[in-house]
């Protein structure tokens, strides 16, 4: 879960692990299969908002590519809790 409330404090939703030598991309849809954010850069996260706005408390679902440091590709998906 993140709470992107403009506290400083978990307000962006990263990715994060380790073995990852290339990280391909991320996309974060809402309940109606809507993509609200997707990257390529591993340092962007996702704020909590969609074409500017913010977006309501639930839970999204999100896929994470990959390529791992024994060249082999990744993909991990799962659920994140945006709490207001």
């Amino acid at each position: 879960a993140f709470t992107p409330n403009g506290d400083g404090i978990n307000d962006v939703a990263l990715v994060q692990g380790w073995g990852i030598k290339e990280f391909l991309e991320v996309k974060i849809y809402n309940r109606w299969g809507q993509i609200v954010f997707e990257s390529d850069n591993m340092s962007i996260g996702w704020d909590g908002t969609f074409k500017g706005k913010p977006q309501g408390m639930d839970t999204y679902s999100y896929i994470i590519k990959a390529i791992s440091i024994k060249n082999e590709e990744m993909f991990e998906k799962g659920y994140i809790t945006l709490i207001r």
